[in-house]
């Protein structure tokens, strides 16, 4: 989170970094500990969106668009039966997905434990060594001793350092089986001079695999000596202008005599692949255009061959900032096409708020003549995102809300739709929400659905039918967003104790009630509020992930801590007091030291993006203004009448506030510097307090354990 802030204020000190600390931590309900990266929760991005959404879009990872482009042309393809939480951003819900979370949905890997360091293993030697070992066991005309020999030396090809004990392998395909070695050795160490004529020595020996081995070997080393010229300082494709081009033609005749020579053999898939690899690094644009488009229609798209084909493309063809000109130009590419186009209406900086015209996207029209539906896509995307007059929308894409068994793109149809209605305030935006929210995939598509709906019920100030009985909405994270933003004290209670609901979204209810009640100033409510929380409910897992965590720390509410030094009852019994008397100085800083104590400087509940059209951005249900610590000491310092003690102890704590980093602490969450300056008491100001204490109160155990002000 800092490194985002930094990129927004760069005038920022270190200090001023440290403080906004509490920007992070006050969007920490659902912003990522370690990245920048978290949910928008509104209904599109046309900028790139680490959180993707399960419609073909802008503002989409490429490769996530062509996964779900694969999954709409395919006859007979199908989506996946729900959805899973991602468990790397768990804050997505099932709302959002990342290109990580889509791969380990549909094509979940085994852990694999990492390698333990050896420096005396030979790393290079391992590739490969499987079908080594199968040959040379299978091969009866090496003798034993020469195979245990030769077993040995297998394991360090291509670190081999020294002799090759040649004496001790005499015979015939013992000798065959060193010379393989040898050459592989000399591929690796890049002395491809070596290895193209080792492995052309053996062409002809007794062993069917190292025969084939050392046919299909050349594509290998004439694309590592080609690519050898052509990295930059940073080990970069530096362009085909670079490339070794006599290596390259090398390779590409090599790829062609092996598959002449074996084209169901054992490498035939591997050298039909690193023909693409030539046609990049040649620069041969055309031929990796039409190969990509065809292989997007032939891809199984429920295989993992369809992710790492989206990857490939996305590295090799769509990263480039010139995809959708050089693909149209092709011309025989509908679908590279749509997915450049997709992304080209990202934003340009300093540019127009859709980054492809109207006019350039018309005259793709005829290259997408074969897609209408997916050409009609693209307008609809491009009037939604340039803000202009939805009404055409209705027209290019028809209400199909009910049709079941809707295909990424249909859906995507639908959805874009949707978002039309909702920017033309159509009185049947909501019955369009619940259609589609019925015929909608559970995989992903129904939850954006549901998210459609939250964000007009939230705009008509009906935020209750969310959590009515029967609601369609019944995607947890939209849920907790509303709880904590929006809900009024009716539904936090109601939630809290509906045993329909998931143990987290009630625990988090019943956090939302509690802190709301107690920074509002809602003491009494919280007398009775309290009595919500289970007797076993969590206390210890902090507030930094909350959303991640499986456990909400309800039970600091009950079990938390109350006094480390200045004497405090338990929260409970503080809020009482308060709901008798709100002045009560001595409750009043006890209600400090409980936020402080518990980790709740600088904490929000989920804090909303910008517009009127996120979520939790609307109407605050829940009466009061939320109030911090630093208003307790202001007024308790303000007052000279008020007990010793008491003044003594605000004026210590006031200090403290800015400890270490010379920034306010307990003026709670700042989503700007604006708003974090503006809780700043000037440096003259502290000092006022700290020579305030030590002249007023010098006998003060505060006075006496205060020996610096920030």
């Amino acid at each position: 989170m800092i490194k985002r802030l930094f990129a927004k204020h760069p005038v920022l000190t270190t200090a001023g970094a440290l403080a906004l600390g509490s920007l992070g931590i006050g969007t920490a309900l659902w912003a990522c500990a370690d990245t920048s990266c978290y949910p928008g929760w509104q209904l599109g991005a046309l900028e790139y969106d680490c959180a993707g959404r399960a419609l073909i879009s802008p503002g989409n990872d490429t490769r996530i668009n062509m996964v779900m482009l694969m999954q709409s042309v395919q006859p007979g393809a199908t989506l996946p039966a729900a959805a899973k939480i991602d468990p790397n951003d768990p804050q997505f819900g099932k709302v959002f997905l990342s290109w990580e979370g889509l791969r380990a949905s549909l094509w979940p890997e085994p852990e694999v434990a990492e390698p333990e360091y050896d420096e005396k293993k030979c790393t290079e030697a391992e590739a490969g060594s499987g079908d080594f070992l199968e040959a040379l066991t299978a091969d009866k005309g090496v003798p034993a001793g020469e195979r245990a020999a030769l077993t040995a030396l297998r394991a360090t090809a291509g670190c081999h350092e020294g002799e090759w004990n040649d004496a001790a392998i005499a015979s015939k395909q013992g000798g065959a089986f060193l010379a393989y070695l040898k050459a592989a050795d000399a591929f690796h160490k890049a002395d491809y001079a070596a290895a193209e004529a080792g492995f052309a020595a053996l062409e002809k020996a007794g062993n069917p695999w190292i025969v084939e081995t050392a046919r299909y070997m050349p594509i290998r080393t004439g694309l590592r000596r080609a690519a050898a010229t052509s990295l930059d300082e940073w080990g970069d494709f530096a362009g085909p202008d670079k490339v070794d081009r006599a290596a390259l033609s090398a390779a590409a005749k090599a790829i062609d005599a092996y598959l002449a020579a074996y084209p169901k053999g054992r490498y035939a898939a591997s050298a039909q692949g690193l023909k693409r690899r030539v046609a990049w690094m040649g620069g041969d644009i055309d031929t990796l255009v039409g190969t990509y488009e065809a292989m997007l229609k032939a891809t199984p798209a429920s295989s993992v061959a369809a992710a790492q084909l989206a990857e490939e493309i996305d590295r090799k063809l769509l990263d480039r900032e010139d995809a959708a000109a050089v693909v149209a130009k092709q011309g025989k590419a509908p679908l590279l096409l749509a997915l450049a186009d997709m992304k080209k209406m990202r934003p340009v900086y300093d540019g127009p708020a859709v980054g492809l015209s109207a006019a350039d996207l018309a005259a793709h029209k005829p290259l997408l003549a074969s897609y209408p539906d997916l050409y009609g896509l693209l307008e609809a995307t491009r009037i939604t995102y340039a803000g202009e007059n939805a009404k055409p929308i209705l027209a290019l894409l028809p209400d199909a809300a009910k049709a079941q068994g809707m295909t990424p793109l249909a859906f995507s149809r639908q959805f874009v739709r949707g978002q039309a209605l909702s920017a033309l305030r159509d009185p049947n935006e909501a019955g369009f929400w619940r259609e589609l929210i019925g015929a909608a995939s559970p995989f992903h598509q129904r939850p954006l659905a549901e998210l459609g709906l939250a964000l007009r019920w939230q705009k008509d100030g009906r935020v209750d039918q969310v959590f009515d009985p029967g609601s369609p909405v019944q995607e947890q994270s939209i849920r907790e967003v509303l709880l904590q933003t929006v809900a009024s004290p009716a539904i936090l209670r109601a939630s809290a104790e509906d045993a329909s609901r998931s143990g987290h979204e009630r625990d988090v209810a019943r956090f939302s009630l509690l802190h709301k009640d107690l920074t509002r100033g809602a003491f009494a409510d919280f007398t009775r509020d309290v009595a919500l929380v289970p007797g076993e409910a969590n206390s210890d897992g902090g507030l930094w992930g909350f959303a991640q965590q499986d456990k909400v720390p309800v039970g600091l509410f009950t079990k938390g801590q109350w006094s480390d030094g200045f004497a405090c009852p338990a929260i409970a019994q503080t809020a009482a007091t308060l709901a008798r008397n709100p002045a009560d100085q001595r409750a009043r800083l006890c209600l400090g030291d409980f936020w402080r104590l518990n980790g709740f400087d600088g904490f929000a509940l989920h804090t909303p993006g910008d517009g009127a059209n996120v979520l939790g951005k609307g109407t605050d249900l829940f009466p009061g203004k939320s109030s911090y610590r630093d208003a307790i000491y202001a007024a308790i310092i303000a007052d000279k009448a008020a007990p010793a003690d008491l003044r003594a102890y605000a004026l210590y704590r006031a200090v403290r506030c800015y400890a270490p980093a010379g920034y306010n602490g307990c003026a709670g969450p700042a989503r700007s510097t604006a708003e974090l300056e503006a809780a700043q008491a000037p440096l003259a100001v502290r000092k006022g307090w700290y020579d305030e204490l030590k002249k007023r109160y010098p006998q003060s155990q505060w006075a006496k354990a205060l020996r610096f002000y920030w």
